[in-house]
C-alpha cells in the first residue's frame, strides 16, 4: 500500500467522523489496512486458505 492511498482513505474516515485521528490511531489502521490488502492480494492469486482468515478477520473486526 502506498503512503498516498493510506492518507486518502484517511482522510475519507476522518471526513466521515468529524474528528482527526490520532498517531497511534492512524499506526493502528495502517496495520489493519496492510492485513487486509494483503487478504485481498492472496484471494486475487487464488489461494484456496485465504477465504477462512478472510471470514475470522471479519468477525473479529465486528466484535464489538
Amino acid at each position: 500500500m502506498t503512503h498516498r492511498s493510506f492518507d486518502k482513505r484517511v482522510s475519507k474516515l476522518n471526513a466521515k467522523r468529524q474528528r482527526k485521528t490520532s498517531q497511534v490511531e492512524r499506526e493502528a489502521l495502517a496495520e489493519i489496512i496492510t492485513v487486509l490488502d494483503e487478504l485481498a492480494a492472496r484471494k486475487i492469486m487464488g489461494d484456496p486458505f485465504v477465504h477462512a482468515e478472510i471470514e475470522v478477520v471479519n468477525k473479529f473486526l465486528r466484535t464489538p
